[in-house]
């Protein structure tokens, strides 16, 4: 009986290998480590007055008594955490409470995190606008503005603007289609985009490069899918003494990457002839770019941005579609036919009573439609009430979870411009740029400038940048040339343009800001903006026109003018 009611708490019974059994379990095991942590203490308080009283009449010389200790000011209660959200209690048991690594959570859910992923970016309206929201704003419709400023030499401190030019005509020639690109299907901005895209969608993006002196510049790339990388199907290149490989990723002992193991074709392609491999080819980290947004140390794979959000996003799809089934149901105004059985007569009807002329049965009804119903049947309207009031409401709580967790306002992801006005629009506005900003220089550091430097390299190894003259660059230039090379990402319009004009205009006039930097952060290149006020200039005057930009300031001799004489 003792036991049976052990196995007994608020009247329901424990089942073995439940969670409520569980907690009791750890409940009572805590409270007897405390009951013994306790019988220990008082065991050896009592041992310690023992030995003193064995220690003889000696008694040392009257001290009067210490104040009494303050009391504290926390009631201390020996076992309670001091962090309730590590607390083990009922309302928590479905709560993990386990550390795995980075990489192990990876392995197990990678693959189906990509796939879920990449169905949320072509299946959904929201992950169709969010994808264009990566490209748009981290990328825009063209590529990092290259900028060079290169200086004649060490003593002379004037730009080498010749040289400079010719790097960027170079530059922008080869980001062209055709170019850039090994398949000629790119441009360097579709390139660019494609991999934002794929970086949002997949969490990380892979390029082969690809070095020959038959091409344009020496130079070109070949996009790759992130699933031609080994995840454990097959057999498995050489690996370097040393070195381990994770998740397709071969790293030292000191958790550097020294290569990638690919398969030789996509390894969900079924097609004749482009089955993979069943080994994977090892490539040097040098020959690719395989690229991610880090969040955790010793990551060795990226995965998807949507990640947070992707369950929910989930719900909303189902709530949505079972909702448009609800309403579906509801205006069809269905309808029941009812029989009685006491019916005058003594007999229920049969449903030869219900059909037509045709012999069919009565079930569709036409506007203006009367119809008289046999004895003893009645019809009994089935009338669902959807779509409810809380749809709406429910919807949107959704979207804005979805909106925050990635990082986007509510209204740009949606375009529900309800209840958005300028203060809130320019509060949402400023903190979404500084997250897709944190986006450009991410993607800049990783791809953008190390494949300019590539390219500047071997096209000035293959004698490809040329002068005006004809003359080609030096390749002994290299470092200074690179070192004088910075890329400017596209930039936003100001939000209210006559007041943050102003703003600005008032912040270079105090010595706040330089001109240079209130045109970056359009995105626009400050010695553009002056070569194109110079061609103006001169074209104005070519065609003997007024300077437009002569100041208009009254002679220092002119006399003034004399005062009216007053009424």
């Amino acid at each position: 009986m003792q036991r049976a009611s052990q196995l007994q708490r608020d009247g329901q019974p424990l089942v073995a290998g439940s969670s409520i059994l569980t907690h009791w379990k750890a409940e009572r095991e805590r409270q007897r480590a405390v009951a013994a942590e306790q019988q220990a203490l008082h065991q050896a308080m009592a041992a310690m007055r023992g030995h003193a009283g064995r220690m003889g009449p000696r008694r040392s010389p009257a001290r009067p008594m210490a104040a009494a200790l303050p009391e504290p000011a926390f009631k201390v209660v020996s076992g309670d955490r001091a962090f309730t959200a590590a607390d083990t209690d009922r309302f928590a048991a479905g709560w993990t409470s386990i550390n795995t690594g980075i990489n192990a959570d990876l392995e197990r859910a990678l693959p189906t995190l990509r796939a879920r992923s990449r169905d949320f970016f072509v299946n959904t309206d929201i992950g169709r606008r969010y994808g264009q929201l990566v490209k748009d704003n981290i990328i825009g419709s063209k590529p990092p503005r290259l900028q060079v400023r290169a200086t004649l030499s060490d003593a002379n401190a004037s730009l080498d603007t010749i040289a400079n030019q010719a790097i960027e005509d170079h530059w922008m020639r080869w980001c062209e289609r055709g170019r850039c690109d090994i398949t000629g299907q790119y441009s360097f901005a579709a390139l660019c985009r494609t991999l934002v895209a794929g970086a949002a969608r997949d969490g990380e993006f892979l390029v082969r490069r690809i070095r020959n002196t038959s091409l344009p510049y020496g130079y070109a790339l070949q996009v790759l899918d992130v699933d031609r990388i080994y995840t454990g199907n097959g057999a498995l290149g050489a690996v370097n003494a040393g070195n381990h490989v994770r998740l397709g990723v071969e790293i030292d002992l000191l958790g550097r990457k020294q290569a990638v193991h690919l398969y030789s074709a996509h390894p969900g392609d079924a097609a004749i002839g482009l089955a993979p491999k069943p080994m994977a080819e090892r490539v040097d980290i040098a020959d690719v770019f395989h690229e991610f947004v880090g969040e955790r140390p010793e990551q060795v794979r990226g995965y998807p941005w949507t990640a947070a959000i992707l369950r929910r996003a989930n719900v909303l799809d189902s709530y949505e579609g079972y909702a448009v089934v609800a309403a579906k149901i509801g205006a069809a105004k269905m309808g029941f036919y009812l029989t009685d059985k006491d019916a005058p007569g003594g007999e229920s009807p049969t449903f030869d009573e219900y059909e037509d002329a045709t012999g069919q049965l009565v079930q569709d009804v036409e506007a203006g439609m009367l119809e008289a119903l046999p004895p003893g049947v009645s019809f009994e309207s089935f009338n669902p009430d959807y779509p409810h009031q809380n749809f709406g409401q429910f919807v949107t709580t959704c979207l804005r979870g979805i909106a925050a967790g990635l990082n986007v306002a509510h209204h740009n992801l949606t375009g529900d411009m309800t209840g958005v006005n300028y203060s809130s629009a320019r509060i949402a506005e400023l903190a979404e740029r500084e997250h897709w900003r944190g986006l450009q220089a991410w993607f800049i550091d990783a791809f953008v400038r190390p494949v300019f430097l590539e390219w500047l390299r071997m096209a000035l190894l293959t004698r490809s940048i040329t002068l005006p003259s004809g003359k080609p660059l030096p390749a002994e230039r290299f470092d200074k040339f690179a070192q004088a090379a910075s890329f400017q990402p596209r930039g936003w319009a100001w939000v209210d343009p006559e007041a943050d004009i102003k703003a600005s205009a008032l912040a270079i006039a105090s010595n706040l800001r330089s001109e240079r930097q209130v045109t970056d952060e359009q995105g626009i290149d400050l010695d553009d903006v002056l070569l194109d006020k110079q061609r103006f200039r001169a074209r104005c005057l070519e065609l003997g026109l007024p300077d437009p930009y002569a100041l208009q300031t009254p002679a220092p001799n002119a006399a003034a003018p004399a005062p009216k004489a007053a009424a």
